[in-house]
């Protein structure tokens, strides 16, 4: 596997693993709504790539019916996510590709600002396992079926994901943590706040005032916790470093996010790519601000 980060490494990782696909090409995001890879899907359906897509039918932010139709032009076949991941507050939020020989999975929606923009992290892979659940993850949510139970050693995927990050969490004798949101699952908060001055996390500085009272929280407890000021990059990501491996994915701390959408995310143990994790969370942590009064009132207005 190979690790990519953004805004540096651009669109071409993932557009190169959208041209390579000669037989097949399956895609499972929340967003797509970027041109250049809209063209390049129909570049590869008038080479007669068989190309499948599941898009969330209506995200968080807005309607994607626009973005749904752009989609079904490219000649792509397109189903909306099952039902049970489209009902009021509960979503198909996966970010993943794969084709007849390797796997994408990340943080990042495949819009322009995702790799602009945002800090974003995703991974590249060829492993035949991963390539196997990924198969079996999709081809079941494409005929409206339950996934059941496959070989998840390395992915982590919701529904009911939340033990598997529960377990990530109590074992890492260091965490840090970049996140969009800390979300309200009490048992995730809970056991950050056991991490005392062991937690190092970085959050947007828009940050909800749900997610500020929390911060405060984990901060009372000894934790040290930073913001990305938008300006500089929108915080966007979801990984957790421990020392030992890295986790990047589409799960948000939220008890919905962790138990009953649609999320995907993976385990990442070799050395190299931890490596890059941890001079990318540093070069974060020299670039984010401390919460300050002024962000406390603003987060609770």
């Amino acid at each position: 596997m190979n690790i990519h980060t953004e805004p540096e490494d651009g669109k071409n990782p993932v557009l190169e693993i959208i041209r390579e696909s000669q037989k097949f090409l399956h895609l499972n995001y929340y967003l797509i709504d970027d041109p250049e890879f809209m063209k390049a899907i129909e570049d590869r359906v008038s080479h007669k790539v068989n190309v499948q897509i599941i898009i969330d039918g209506e995200p968080y932010e807005g309607s994607s019916h626009s973005s749904l139709e752009a989609l079904r032009r490219t000649g792509a076949q397109v189903n909306l996510s099952p039902s049970r991941f489209d009902n009021t507050d509960v979503f198909d939020h996966a970010k993943y590709m794969y084709n007849e020989k390797r796997f994408l999975i990340g943080t990042m929606n495949l819009t322009d600002a995702a790799f602009k923009s945002n800090r974003e992290y995703f991974v590249i892979g060829d492993e035949r396992k991963v390539l196997k659940s990924l198969a079996s993850i999709f081809e079941s949510d494409w005929k409206g079926e339950r996934a059941g139970e496959v070989d998840r050693k390395d992915l982590i995927v919701s529904p009911d994901s939340e033990n598997r990050i529960l377990g990530i969490l109590r074992d890492g004798k260091k965490l840090f943590i970049e996140t969009e949101e800390l979300g309200n699952d009490r048992v995730i908060l809970d056991t950050l706040k056991t991490k005392g001055k062991k937690l190092r996390m970085i959050l947007p500085s828009s940050i909800s005032d749900e997610d500020m009272n929390n911060a405060d929280e984990l901060m009372k407890n000894g934790a040290k916790i930073r913001v990305m000021p938008a300006e500089k990059l929108y915080m966007h990501a979801k990984m957790i470093h421990t020392g030992k491996f890295v986790f990047i994915g589409s799960q948000n701390f939220s008890s919905t996010s962790l138990l009953k959408n649609r999320e995907v995310g993976i385990m990442v143990k070799k050395y190299g790519m931890k490596k890059i994790f941890n001079n990318k969370f540093k070069e974060d942590w020299k670039n984010s601000e401390t919460i300050t009064r002024k962000m406390r009132k603003g987060a609770k207005s």
